[in-house]
């Protein structure tokens, strides 16, 4: 019994250390000799029209310098439109956006006096485009000069049905756990691009910025709340290519706040458990390209905190047989201290390295079991609300 225990208890920690750790280092080792040379825009003979779509609510502090950073691009102007939905905005984003309409022609707001949601606003807004090329976005998410060109170059020069952006976040006040954030999308873009070297597509991109073919836009089911993910993995299930573009160069405001994390991250982890139940099939066969990636990448992190539990248990009942399980539950149980520290420090406005990196993880870690919990008793609600921007 206690070697089948030990066994359990190896497995459990296996999970967050191949997830974390062995599998993004396999994937940089493996591509070591695969590096991508920069885009030659040059090659391009003539720029396609493009669509940029987005939703917005209660957007007006970044509204002005999102469209900006659209404005001052260096693609082609007259090839850009930009198309926006607002869901019953009561600030005052509807007249900053309607004050940028009157001087650039190309700029169309939809706003909606009921609140509709994200998904069902885009949808809307997607069946009003005329253009083949399309362009997500977020409100918060500001373009350098080059992202819009570098995110549709892969879409005329070769086969890729979809491109993801590389989104560098940013932390106007430097406090709480924003230095974790910011390793964290690090740390993913540095994933994603291995992985859309080795096997030409990426496991999921972010809905900040990503532009596909309107032929491969899939309008997502209400209640799946993760579009961005929803619709890389459909492109994936249809043979499509989904690369990601480190020169699709762009910037977002990353959550200083423990508590506003932990709260998107459960509705992250919502919709990551709707999109799995969705395409389950996509895990089999384990030895495919997509599976291994898809498991390793991506399922395996949220089952994390599963693990997480389960080894506590174990190591719990192995100290009744084993004098270092003691150690190692008392250990365990004083790592659920880590999380309120990091939230404490953070409202003294004050960093501890170890402490806010163990609280952060521990605290997303029980985001992804919350939202599992939701997952299992959950509205199919998809009404949004933007955090509070730094901004």
């Amino acid at each position: 019994m206690t070697v089948i225990l030990l066994i359990l208890f190896a497995i459990c920690l296996l999970i967050p250390v191949w997830t974390y750790l062995v599998f993004p280092l396999f994937m940089k080792y493996s591509t070591k000799s695969l590096k991508r040379n920069r885009l030659d825009y040059s090659t391009v003979a003539e720029w396609p029209e493009v669509t940029i779509v987005f939703s917005v609510f209660n957007e007006e502090k970044v509204i002005k310098r999102k469209l900006d950073s659209i404005l001052y691009s260096d693609y082609p102007s007259e090839k850009l439109k930009i198309l926006i939905g607002s869901d019953n905005s009561t600030d005052n984003t509807n007249a900053i956006i309607n004050s940028y309409v009157l001087e650039y022609p190309q700029i169309q707001l939809i706003a909606k006096y009921s609140r509709h949601g994200k998904l069902k606003i885009i949808n809307e807004l997607v069946n009003l485009t005329t253009t083949q090329h399309l362009i997500f976005t977020d409100a918060n998410v500001f373009f350098e000069p080059q992202t819009i060109k570098a995110l549709v170059y892969h879409l005329v020069s070769s086969d890729a049905r979809m491109v993801g952006g590389n989104i560098h976040k940013f932390s106007p006040k430097n406090k709480g756990i924003s230095d974790q954030e910011i390793f964290y999308m690090n740390f993913e873009n540095e994933l994603k691009y291995h992985e859309s070297l080795k096997y030409g597509f990426c496991v999921g991109v972010e809905g900040g910025c990503y532009a596909i073919l309107k032929e491969h836009f899939v309008k997502v089911p209400d209640g799946f709340i993760m579009d961005d993910f929803f619709i890389t993995l459909d492109v994936i299930s249809k043979n499509g290519k989904v690369w990601f573009e480190p020169e699709a160069l762009c910037f977002e405001d990353v959550n200083d706040s423990p508590l506003i994390e932990f709260k998107r991250k459960v509705r992250i982890s919502l919709g990551n458990f709707r999109n799995l139940s969705y395409y389950k099939t996509m895990l089999f066969p384990l030895y495919s390209d997509f599976a291994f990636a898809f498991l390793s990448h991506k399922v395996l992190r949220w089952f994390t905190p599963f693990a997480l539990i389960i080894s506590f248990f174990i190591s719990l009942a192995l100290a009744f047989y084993e004098p270092l399980f003691v150690f190692i539950t008392i250990s365990y149980s004083g790592l659920l201290l880590f999380p309120v520290m990091a939230i404490w420090l953070e409202r003294i406005n004050l960093k501890i390295p170890v402490i806010n990196s163990l609280g952060h993880f521990l605290l997303m870690n029980f985001g992804l079991f919350i939202g599992y919990i939701k997952f299992i008793v959950a509205s199919q609600d998809s009404a949004w609300e933007p955090p509070k921007r730094n901004v």
